[in-house]
């Protein structure tokens, strides 16, 4: 029984491997000069707090994958994700998702090309980047490189449906 369980866990594992494959990773000066084309967008797919209080690509709109919970001490998904990408963007739309280091943003891309957006991309570095030495976030990422702000657009701003 425990042989098949860890074959179970093993292939459940190849298949989220292989999906994440299919989806391309950008660096942060590709996703600025890729956003710079007609119908090609930067998703930031953080919480609204992150997205308000830590700063944002100017144009990136924000479709949290995980909110937080106050009441559970953790994130917890988004349930209405898919929807939320669907009322927003065209299926032919190019779309480059991005978080805080890379791993929300290659599961929303990951998520976004199996529901048909097949033109989906994901930020590798992220918006704050990795961690230095000292454990600062300041290897790579967009906001060490390129313009952010701390503006919040509303029509970029997360709209809760």
């Amino acid at each position: 029984m425990k042989r098949i369980v860890l074959v179970g866990i093993i292939g459940v594992a190849l298949v989220i491997s292989a999906g994440a494959q299919e989806v391309p990773s950008v660096t942060p000066q590709k996703a600025f000069d890729m956003a710079k084309q007609p119908a090609t967008y930067i998703v930031d797919v953080r919480s609204v707090a992150e997205y308000y209080l830590i700063g944002h690509p100017e144009t990136a709109v924000n479709i949290p994958l995980m909110f937080w919970s106050e009441a559970e001490a953790k994130f917890v998904p988004n349930d209405n994700f898919m929807s939320n990408l669907k009322a927003r963007f065209k299926a032919d739309d190019t779309l480059i998702f991005i978080c805080r280091s890379g791993g929300r943003s290659l599961k929303a891309a990951t998520a976004a090309k199996a529901a048909g957006f097949e033109k989906s991309f994901n930020l590798a570095e992220g918006f704050e980047g990795e961690t230095d030495a000292k454990g600062y976030r300041t290897v790579g990422g967009w906001k060490n490189s390129l313009p952010y702000t701390y503006k919040i657009d509303p029509a970029l701003a997360y709209k809760k449906q």
